[in-house]
């Protein structure tokens, strides 16, 4: 019975692995961040001249 006491606990009671899991998701989250955003950090090497317009 005390099993499934623990497993009927409430949903604001965090266990350790919960809080684990929640910081592996955020590092991960924050890491696709930085590899997302660095892009837009960098200034670009060569502006992209414009196409003549055709007659």
């Amino acid at each position: 019975m005390r099993r499934f006491n623990r497993m009927a606990r409430g949903a604001t009671q965090l266990g350790f692995v919960d809080i684990l899991t929640v910081a592996i998701l955020l590092g991960i989250l924050l890491y696709a961040a930085t590899l997302q955003f660095s892009v837009y950090n960098h200034p670009s090497t060569a502006p992209i001249a414009a196409a003549p317009a055709s007659h």
